[in-house]
């Protein structure tokens, strides 16, 4: 055992730290995502299930096979599907049921973490999930208003996730490491989205819609364990960090500034209209990002004809390519601030001209693919990579205009984009319910794309990035520093570590 405590020793504590917010970031994304893919499973579905090869639309834009053919669903070999008679309708309901939850702890739970300690916050919003997991079949198959309420809790849960990490950061991260520490961890949004969807898809495949849930939940049980036994709020209250940790963190953590009691100035928030404009590219960006992620498995799967297994593999695709086109893009941007060939206010209307019109663009591209499966995998990669450019831009508004209050503006931001999931999920079944064939889903596309257009209009011809008066509530001083280096205009040392994690980390 000596071996082992040589090697624990030898991992800085916050490094593992970083580990695990990371992994389990990671499964709250498969615990939001899973039930994307399992309805596929879960409903007795009328939807055409072809490959993309050899196929083509007839005149009512349903996907046929190059002989005209049409053949009936076939069963997801070695599952139980098509256990449900859900309506498109309530197939939607059921999808956007996680965000009635979730918008509601993004506000407080920062504070909730910074009064509890990120620990038990986190921990507990991870165990909470994966418990829920785990009796969510049974209560789907007692009455579908009970899953209502499951996936409600689960989002619940999961409005803390991102606020306790930031909590966790301040009593662990020196600035210097900030940027590494946060880039990371956040990254795990994405890797949850692309372990999600084949491996709920080979679950699903192999032993029905029901495992993909246990699996789920058996993930987050695991997760949490390893949680309890591992982390600690503080380093002061960690058992085992090395005397050099400790002392190293004691003379490098910032000590929080004044203004960080200081009451957030709520009135001039709600009527600022530079904060509004950010809150209105939210929306957008929600709409359409979860046009794509709620829905992308239903196109492939009942518009398309791909089977489970390979539409599982190919939604996974886009995910990967925006974490890696965010990680890109956030260089980029950098890049052009510091060698100042763009002003500030320049990049934040290049990166949501980039995160919203371009995929905009994509969206009615897509509307025009048909039935060509190939185009249509390969213009969803394209667009929703293209949204990893959005945390070079309105995402980093609250930023701009309120450095001292950026937390409380982000919470509120993040909630009131969070509502566009609630209604663009039920819209778009209403529309399948009439028309579940390629013209039905165009109709979707077509109201995502104007969604991100209207949206990032106003963001684009209005917003300043600049630092508004109320920043200075209560006559608390505006430190020149902290703020610049949040706006990403500062050349210090300080600023490469802050600018990576707001240009290259991405929202939840």
């Amino acid at each position: 055992m000596g071996w082992i405590r040589r090697v624990r020793d030898r991992i800085a504590a916050r490094y593992l730290l970083c580990l695990m917010f990371f992994l389990g970031i990671t499964v709250t994304f498969i615990l939001r995502v899973n039930i994307n893919l399992a309805i596929v499973g879960m409903v007795n579905s009328t939807s055409l299930d072809l490959t993309s090869e050899g196929t083509q639309s007839n005149s009512s834009g349903t996907c046929l096979p190059a002989d005209g053919s049409v053949s009936t669903n076939k069963q997801v070999e070695g599952g139980t599907h098509g256990e449900f008679n859900w309506s498109e309708v309530e197939q939607s309901v059921i999808l956007s049921s996680f965000f009635w939850g979730y918008l509601v702890f993004q506000v407080p739970g920062g504070r909730v973490a910074e009064v509890v300690g990120a620990k038990r916050v986190f921990g507990g919003a991870v165990l909470i999930n994966g418990v829920l997991s785990l009796v969510l079949p049974f209560l789907a198959r007692t009455h579908w208003t009970l899953l209502l309420v499951t996936r409600a809790l689960q989002g619940l849960a999961q409005g803390v996730v991102f606020p306790a990490l930031s909590a966790a950061v301040i009593s662990w991260v020196p600035l210097s490491e900030r940027a590494r520490f946060m880039s990371f961890a956040v990254q795990g949004a994405s890797l949850g989205t692309v372990v999600a969807m084949p491996l709920c898809g080979l679950v699903l495949n192999a032993w029905g819609w029901e495992a993909v849930f246990y699996v789920s939940g058996a993930l987050a049980l695991l997760w949490c364990v390893a949680w309890w036994l591992l982390v600690f709020d503080t380093p002061d209250q960690h058992p085992r960090i090395s005397r050099e940790e400790k002392q190293y963190l004691k003379e490098n953590i910032t000590q929080k500034h004044n203004e960080k009691n200081l009451p957030v100035p709520w009135r001039f928030v709600l009527t600022s209209q530079q904060f509004i404009l950010g809150c209105i590219a939210a929306v957008g960006n929600d709409w359409g990002f979860h046009t794509f992620m709620t829905l992308g498995p239903k196109y492939l799967k009942g518009a398309l004809g791909f089977d489970v297994e390979k539409s599982s593999w190919f939604t996974s695709l886009p995910y990967l390519g925006q974490w890696v086109f965010a990680s890109v893009y956030g260089t980029f941007a950098d890049t052009l601030l510091k060698r100042k060939k763009m002003s500030l206010l320049g990049v934040r209307r290049l990166s949501i001209a980039v995160s919203h019109l371009l995929p905009a663009v994509s969206l009615l591209a897509l509307s025009l693919a048909g039935c060509n499966a190939t185009i249509a995998v390969v213009v969803l990669t394209i667009a929703v990579s293209l949204i990893g450019a959005y945390s070079s831009g309105f995402f980093q508004s609250p930023m701009d205009i309120a450095p001292n209050f950026a937390g409380s503006l982000t919470g509120l931001m993040n909630a009131i984009g969070s509502i566009s999931p609630i209604v663009s999920t039920p819209i778009a079944g209403a529309v399948l319910q009439n028309d579940s064939t390629t013209n039905g889903w165009r109709v979707i596309f077509w109201i995502a794309a104007l969604m991100y257009t209207l949206c990032s209009l106003p963001y684009i011809i209005c917003f300043k990035a600049q630092i508004q008066p109320w920043n200075n509530a209560e006559k608390a001083e505006v430190k020149s520093a902290p703020a610049l280096i949040m706006s990403n205009v500062a050349s210090s040392d300080a600023e490469d570590g802050e600018i990576d994690m707001m240009t290259k980390s991405k929202q939840g």
